[in-house]
């Protein structure tokens, strides 16, 4: 894997602890999480295949929202030399519409949502 397609990867995982934020993803919010991911990149004109990506995440074993989290930054910022301030901000916005269209009654997804915003604003040093 290349250093974008590493990052690609950490967006599923962001999205995955979005969504997992609440304490579970359901079968039909990893496909809505699979489609926004893949529609939100088609304009990206991408050399790899983020569906496929996006799929491999969302089809591993529940994992912790926390772990998740943590383990997207620490690929953030492993490769932040690949990481724009477009990608940036696209990414910030998927993850905005990923915690919107999970169906939960709490803000937890939201609240994770927020927190990426912040640490992914920090790593791509947004103003």
């Amino acid at each position: 894997m290349v250093g974008k397609q590493h990052l690609y990867y950490a967006l599923g995982e962001v999205s995955y602890a979005v969504a997992k934020a609440d304490g579970y993803v359901q079968q039909e919010e990893r496909k809505k999480i699979h489609d926004i991911v893949v529609e939100e990149t088609n304009s990206h004109h991408l050399d790899f295949d983020v569906a496929e990506i996006i799929f491999h995440v969302l089809k591993k074993d529940e994992m912790d929202a926390e772990i998740s989290y943590r383990w997207a930054m620490k690929e953030f910022e492993k490769y932040k030399t690949y990481l724009n301030k477009d990608m940036a901000i696209d990414f910030i916005a998927i993850t905005q519409k990923v915690a919107n269209a999970v169906n939960s009654k709490t803000t937890e997804e939201k609240k994770m949502a927020e927190r990426f915003r912040q640490d992914i604003s920090r790593i791509a040093d947004l103003k």
